[in-house]
């Protein structure tokens, strides 16, 4: 700073110097002219005066030559003395880069060890695990010698209604002893040939027993065919619909079913036997889709807003199709050549893939009956059309699950484990965007069990758990996925 000071110094001192001779020189060359006008005298006095301004100018030359030589000299030292001197901005920058610089060192040090000692670990944690994989190859061949394989499940689905799809269904997360018993009660369902049980043996009277199986001894079996069971079914739904619509809440469907039976049978040997009796003939028949949704709400599977879902667009479905069939054809039957546009119209999500699906239960006709769709014949069984509804309703009902799952990890993280009624909400909103608050505070009422105006003081769910009860309730999309 102080040299630099010093060279402000000297440019300001040259800059002084030059004016000032400047100025001397100018106010000669003035009074020169001056005395060539008025006399040779003048003159002659002039040149007088010049010599002596020369001699002075020579003497301040002289002193400015000296003064430049001291500072010449002056210069050296300084440019000897701080030649390797750094300007303090340049040295407070370069600190503070390497403050900088240090305290990164010093993180990535932390981090070092940390990974070492997580290194380390992975290292024990593998050891451990070569030395089980080792123990279970072991076991394996030891198992590939002597243990029964074992059996190709998948040879069964030709003889399940449904398919594979429906096989799927009823297989996931079964053991293989299970599966005998699915096969089974699936194969009795269709054609029983073999010797049936003449009596079921009561299960108890403790509360968790639902009421209607609730009893000690024998009671009779009546061999429900599939129609009777359908028949039965349907018209518990009808009338579980006109008592919900009665009040507040629905009333649970194993509680519904046991004061069905009293209203109907009065005597409670009567309303243990049918309770007994349709619960086993749900059982066997469950492969078809009507039949095992009411089973599956019946056993507490699903909720029961799955069928009340399904019921209205079953019921709005076919209200779409017979009076298409007032415009385009006879009443009540369709061409099938005008059955796609209309699905389509009916179902803006569905793909082109899902529309052609249902359509595949109408190769060997070219014209259908309306009503037949969604009605049972009389072996009980509803038709193929309806079938693949029912399939693809679980389908897209498991799609919008996942879809609300990814929306609550996007919004709080894959590691959170609980979820509150707001993180719900915002996933909604981000899957589902056409769905209303008013629609989603009544379904997230339903999924929970509560009333609207107690919907606000549910704490944290268990993500598993929200995940099951919204995969067993009757979701249903009400517009494209959101951005």
């Amino acid at each position: 700073k102080q040299w630099y000071q010093r060279r402000v110094r000297e440019k300001q001192y040259q800059l002084y110097r030059n004016e000032a001779d400047a100025r001397k020189m100018l106010v000669a060359d003035i009074n020169e002219l001056k005395y060539r006008v008025d006399a040779p005298s003048a003159i002659k006095s002039y040149s007088s005066a010049e010599k002596d301004d020369t001699t002075l100018t020579k003497f301040k030359l002289n002193k400015t030559k000296e003064d430049l030589a001291k500072l010449q000299d002056k210069l050296n030292e300084v440019l000897a003395d701080y030649g390797d001197v750094v300007p303090r901005r340049e040295y407070e920058r370069l600190e503070a880069l390497h403050t900088t610089n240090s305290e990164s060192l010093e993180r990535y040090k932390t981090d070092y060890n940390s990974l070492m000692k997580e290194h380390q670990t992975l290292l024990e944690q593998h050891k451990v695990m070569s030395a089980e994989r080792e123990e279970f190859s072991n076991e394996l061949g030891l198992m590939k010698r002597s243990a029964t394989p074992r059996p190709e499940w998948d040879q069964a689905i030709p003889y399940i209604e449904g398919g594979e799809a429906a096989w799927k269904e009823m297989s996931t997360g079964k053991s293989s002893n299970q599966l005998v018993g699915i096969l089974i009660g699936s194969l009795i369902g269709k054609e029983h040939t073999g010797p049936v049980e003449e009596f079921f043996e009561g299960e108890g009277t403790e509360p968790p027993i639902p009421k209607y199986l609730r009893w000690t001894g024998k009671v009779r079996n009546r061999n429900l065919s599939k129609a009777d069971t359908a028949q039965l079914i349907q018209d518990i739904w009808n009338q579980k619909i006109v008592s919900d619509a009665e009040k507040e809440h629905g009333t649970d469907l194993a509680d519904f079913l046991h004061s069905y039976l009293q209203q109907k049978y009065q005597e409670d040997l009567l309303v243990v036997e049918w309770g007994y009796n349709i619960h086993h003939a749900c059982g066997l028949y469950r492969t078809e889709p009507h039949i095992g949704l009411f089973y599956e709400t019946l056993t507490g599977d699903a909720d029961d807003s799955v069928y009340s879902a399904l019921f209205t667009q079953h019921d709005a479905l076919l209200t779409h199709l017979y009076q298409a069939s007032l415009k385009y054809d006879s009443e009540g039957s369709l061409l099938v050549k005008n059955i796609p546009p209309l699905l389509q119209t009916f179902f803006p999500l569905k793909e082109t893939g899902d529309i052609d699906e249902l359509m595949g239960a109408f190769t060997d006709t070219d014209r259908v009956n309306v009503k037949a769709l969604f009605n049972t014949d009389t072996d009980g069984n509803i038709s193929d059309f309806l079938k693949t509804l029912y399939s693809q309703f679980y389908k897209e009902r498991s799609q919008y699950v996942k879809d609300i799952h990814s929306a609550l990890v996007s919004i709080c993280s894959n590691d959170k484990k609980e979820y509150n009624i707001q993180d719900l909400c915002k996933a909604f909103e981000i899957t589902d965007p056409e769905k209303s608050s008013k629609d989603v505070n009544k379904l997230l009422a339903k999924v929970f069990n509560l009333n609207l105006e107690q919907l606000s003081s549910v704490g944290p769910v268990d993500r598993e758990l929200l995940l099951q009860r919204l995969k067993s309730s009757g979701l249903i999309r009400s517009g494209p996925k959101g951005v």
